[in-house]
């Protein structure tokens, strides 16, 4: 329950994009409004003097601009948060030990937790710095009340300090201590997924060294034959074709890696317009239909007649971009049949398709194929070797996700394969509405 509780605060409350120490340090905040909020309400409960009870009430309310400012994109607005909070907490301290019985009250345990939590965060000037300051001000602290045991604010009865301290241990060990222990989960979780990334990067590196070198030797190795004397005019002509296949290969490979990098580091934007789908469908016949002729396969578009004048709000570029992959893929991996794509509106979304007759993909391989540098294995049971280097699916999942959409698969081997690409209808700027989207004529492929 108090997991739940704690992750429901963490999806409404705290930033997605916050790294782990300014997520860490809103969760301070947090519980230390509650922590004052609840301490002020139990003072007022168990007769503590008053100004406790004001004093305890006016940390709990500076605490919320706290937490906000904490919240803010700018690193040194977040930065003055920080400071912000600890020297309202140790301002507090100090009026808190003279206000409400000194040594004998919970002060010194709630000034433990503050260096524990300043040496977690250690804010400038360093923790070793900050934490002998502390040190010093409860020693301060101790020799005022001993040699003016009169300014120190006493309780009035043992049973109102017994009261005082069990708040306070009660709300350390219900909120403080799960608290930590679920930030030590997050923190391991966070490592494991650094050290998962850089292990991808590793791998995501060698392969690329590989898939350069391989064109780039046979370019090498053909440009070098091509100087010999005596080649023949055939041979001539098949070392010309092999260098240019290999630098078409190499450029492609090299394009596919930039657009890549450039999404994984958000560095590609958006240029919304407003343009028909039928448009967008044109377009793409146009430009695969001579490469579908030259495989001997149908291309086809599915347009229904509901969607016809549809105008949809998007990236035209990276659209086209996104068919252009798929529709390439497609054709190079049916030898018979056809490639159709198309589009369906069914409730609430807008779902393209791209729908080949190929050798299908099997089932063990379709959850990576949308991973950087998959490819089929040529030892499945499609028995086809694929060429290019297995990232213009990953592109296309990049694209999506940064246009808002998402992409699944379907396929069965040796009957076809269907990429569905779906948005949500907000992408409609118009339509009209038929029957059509009701039947069953209407479904996307399988």
């Amino acid at each position: 329950m108090l997991k739940r509780y704690l992750q429901k605060i963490s999806k409404k409350a705290f930033s997605r994009e916050a790294s782990y120490d300014d997520h860490f340090f809103l969760v301070t905040v947090f519980l230390s409004f509650w922590f004052t909020f609840i301490n002020a309400v139990s003072n007022l409960l168990i007769g503590l003097h008053g100004i406790v009870t004001i004093w305890t009430a006016a940390m709990s309310g500076l605490f919320i601009p706290i937490f906000f400012l904490g919240r803010h994109s700018q690193k040194k607005i977040r930065k003055f948060a920080r400071s912000l909070f600890f020297v309202t907490v140790v301002i507090s301290l100090n009026a808190m030990w003279v206000y409400n019985g000194g040594s004998k009250s919970p002060s010194p345990v709630i000034f433990v937790a503050l260096m524990a939590l300043i040496i977690y965060f250690n804010p400038k000037p360093g923790s070793p710095v900050i934490s002998i300051f502390l040190s010093l001000n409860i020693v301060l602290l101790l020799i005022v009340e001993w040699h003016f045991p009169r300014l120190i604010v006493s309780y009035e009865s043992e049973q109102q300090r017994i009261l005082d301290y069990i708040v306070v241990i009660v709300y350390l060990f219900a909120a403080v201590i799960p608290t930590l222990a679920y930030a030590k989960r997050k923190l391991t979780r966070e490592k494991e997924e650094a050290e998962k990334d850089n292990q991808e990067k590793s791998a995501y590196l060698a392969n690329m060294s590989h898939e350069i070198r391989t064109p780039m030797n046979a370019i090498v190795g053909f440009t070098e034959l091509l100087q010999h004397d005596g080649l023949s005019d055939k041979e001539q002509k098949e070392y010309v074709s092999i260098i240019r296949q290999n630098s078409e290969l190499l450029l492609t490979l090299i394009n596919d890696i930039l657009d890549l990098s450039k999404l994984e580091a958000n560095l590609v934007e958006k240029h919304l317009s407003s343009f028909s789908i039928q448009s967008l469908f044109t377009q793409i016949y146009n430009a695969h239909i001579t490469q579908a002729r030259k495989s001997g396969l149908f291309l086809e578009t599915d347009l229904p007649v509901n969607l016809k004048n549809a105008i949809i709000k998007s990236d035209r570029t990276l659209f086209f971009q996104v068919f252009s992959n798929l529709i390439t893929n497609a054709l190079k991996v049916t030898h018979e049949g056809d490639v159709r794509f198309g589009v369906r509106k069914k409730k609430d979304k807008l779902s393209f398709f791209v729908f080949d007759t190929g050798p299908g993909i099997p089932r063990e391989q379709q959850k990576r194929i949308f991973e950087r540098f998959s490819q089929l294995n040529p030892n499945s049971k499609t028995k086809e070797k694929t060429d290019g280097v297995g990232l213009g699916l990953s592109i296309c999942k990049a694209i999506l996700e940064l246009l808002g959409g998402s992409i699944k698969l379907h396929s069965e081997v040796n009957k076809g394969s269907t990429f569905i690409f779906s948005f949500p209808e907000s992408i409609i700027q118009f339509y009209s509405h038929t029957i059509c989207e009701e039947k069953e004529q209407c479904n996307i492929p399988n």
